[in-house]
């Protein structure tokens, strides 16, 4: 286990909307060995992500799109997942409450904070804090799809069970959406 770490040199390979960085890092072990680590590390930033539900119904209400790294990874076409998106200066409350009415046109006031999760903490920056927010028929305030220009998402509402059977055809394969979905299995929300 790691008793201590700092930085000994890093360099920026790529820089676009996040960068990529050639990180060195020297470990101090609990026994005294130090080891020289040397990594690319995708310098991710924050995000939210939100889990919304309708108790009434028992359905979730998720979007679906299509993600560059899941096409380079084996060809999806897209994915399913809850709705997230980038910490833009606010706190990821804020952030949760604000994608979710872009995404899905659902206005959510009080989101549950339920726990933050690295996404791939071998090589990128990204923590994203995990909510759930409960909804019914009257909070629809629009279409959702999204607001930025690269965005064409398709909302979907899924029975629950149905969502969680979607884990095990391999129709879910976004990790925060599956950590999610079981937490509110596991919890029974809903």
């Amino acid at each position: 286990m790691a008793k201590s770490a700092r930085i000994t040199a890093e360099s920026v390979l790529a820089s676009g909307r996040f960068d990529l960085t050639r990180t060195d890092i020297e470990v101090v072990e609990d026994d005294g060995v130090t080891r020289k680590l040397s990594h690319e590390v995708y310098r991710h930033g924050k995000a939210a992500a939100v889990l919304l539900y309708d108790p009434q119904r028992s359905v979730v209400t998720l979007v679906k799109q299509f993600r560059a790294g899941a096409y380079l990874s084996d060809g999806a076409l897209a994915t399913i997942e809850v709705c997230a998106g980038m910490l833009d200066g606010d706190t990821a409350e804020v952030c949760a409450v604000r994608e979710a009415l872009e995404e899905t046109g659902i206005k959510i006031a009080e989101p549950r904070r339920v726990f933050d999760a690295y996404m791939s903490p071998g090589g990128m920056t990204e923590k994203i804090a995990c909510f759930v927010a409960a909804y019914g028929e009257a909070d629809r305030a629009g279409d959702g799809g999204g607001v930025d220009e690269d965005e064409d998402i398709e909302v979907i509402e899924v029975p629950f069970a149905k969502a969680l059977a979607m884990i095990a055809t391999g129709e879910i394969a976004d990790a925060k959406t599956i950590a999610l979905l079981y937490y509110a299995k596991s919890m029974d929300i809903i």
